[in-house]
């Protein structure tokens, strides 16, 4: 399927779910995702935040769990420079102020955050809506992350969050599409 039809499918699929069933899919997320990061040493770490009243994957609650668990890890956070299609980086402190964007989504307030360079950074958690099995994915449609992670570091681990399994492939993609390293599910961890 084509990413404009994958977008608009998933987007319903997400309005549709119950909030049950929505809670226990983070908190499954959240387990694989912590399980994950046991066995590796990463020193920071990058996360998108959930727009406001969304049903997107809950990294708040991601976030406060990883701070309890590794705690010498840097958490950081995206903020999109106002009348571009880029992004600047943030650390995430459990103090830090934050500004909501228009799209509704929260971000460190850059007058007030620690900046973090792209190449300082270990793995990023990737927002999305669907995925494939060859690790492509379709996420809101405005190329903030491929352009942010053609920035990262080459060793850099691209994190997909998914409470959807895969689809069998994303038929449009292009070259600016950047490959997942994995993808976690509340079932699985897919690696790519």
């Amino acid at each position: 399927m084509k990413k404009a039809e994958l977008r608009k499918e998933f987007l319903q699929k997400r309005e549709d779910a119950d909030g049950l069933w929505l809670i226990e899919k983070n908190a499954l997320i959240a387990q694989n995702l912590e399980k994950y990061l046991l066995k590796s040493t990463f020193k920071t770490l990058h996360s998108f935040l959930p727009q406001l009243t969304s049903r997107e994957v809950h990294t708040f609650y991601i976030i406060e769990l990883l701070r309890i668990t590794f705690p010498e890890m840097r958490i950081a956070a995206p903020y999109i420079i106002p009348g571009t299609k880029e992004m600047k980086h943030f650390l995430l402190a459990p103090d830090s102020e934050l500004v909501v964007n228009r799209w509704r989504i929260p971000e460190p307030d850059p007058n007030t955050s620690e900046s973090v360079l792209p190449e300082e950074i270990d793995i990023v958690l990737v927002p999305l809506l669907a995925f494939d099995r060859k690790g492509y994915r379709v996420g809101y449609g405005g190329g903030y992350y491929d352009r942010f992670l053609a920035q990262t570091r080459s060793d850099c681990i691209k994190v997909g969050l998914s409470m959807f399994d895969a689809i069998d492939q994303i038929t449009d993609i292009d070259e600016f599409d950047i490959q997942l390293d994995l993808c976690i599910t509340p079932d699985q961890i897919y690696k790519f």
